[in-house]
């Protein structure tokens, strides 16, 4: 059996290897510093997620634009952004909430603030759309801010309207608000529906 002596302590290899497994063992590791963020790190290279939805079977994750500190996407950019992500073999698109229990699990998994979804108000037809082509009107579940709500449209010109989570201004809680087309945000929440854990 080899011996080593470090500090003037003989060791044998597998005290050395039960030492070091000890150590490592203590460290945390970098993936388990990073459980519990909220919001994306400044540089967008650390996003907040993915984290598990029991209820819908998917992943969500909070990312931020990676290019330019501050640089904004319009809802078409983050839409093409999500899709091209891909976790756990399974395509990434903007998140769809289609009820309260996924909104509750976005509002205590994910910081407040401005980003964009998966869901389009449609003008001509006076319609919600989420991404996956479902009607977001069937599903009986909205979280629109109070101070804007899909019954106060305001299309003008346009053909249809992004939807956004953004902060309540009284009760700092998240709240759906549709956008002009060519709104930004540095935000974007992915969904990726791998039907498991």
């Amino acid at each position: 059996m080899n011996n080593y002596e470090n500090f003037g302590v003989k060791m044998n290899k597998k005290t050395i290897l039960t030492s070091i497994f000890i150590l490592t063992a203590m460290l945390p590791s970098l993936s388990l510093a990073e459980v519990g963020r909220k919001a994306p790190s400044a540089d967008g290279l650390i996003s907040a997620g993915p984290y598990y939805n029991p209820a819908t079977k998917s992943y969500f994750e909070l990312r931020r634009m990676q290019d330019v500190p501050g640089k904004q996407t319009r809802w078409f950019g983050a839409k093409d952004l999500a899709e091209k992500l891909v976790f756990k073999g399974t395509q990434g698109h903007l998140a769809t909430v289609k009820n309260l229990e996924t909104h509750q699990f976005i509002m205590r998994n994910f910081k407040a603030g401005n980003y964009w979804i998966g869901l389009q108000y449609f003008c001509s037809s006076q319609s919600l759309k989420w991404v996956d082509g479902t009607d977001a009107g069937q599903s009986g579940f909205s979280a629109w801010d109070t101070q804007w709500s899909n019954t106060d449209i305001r299309c003008a010109n346009m053909n249809y309207m992004p939807v956004h989570y953004t902060t309540h201004t009284a009760t700092k809680a998240l709240r759906w608000r549709a956008s002009g087309p060519n709104k930004g945000y540095v935000l974007y929440l992915v969904e990726y529906p791998t039907g498991k854990e």
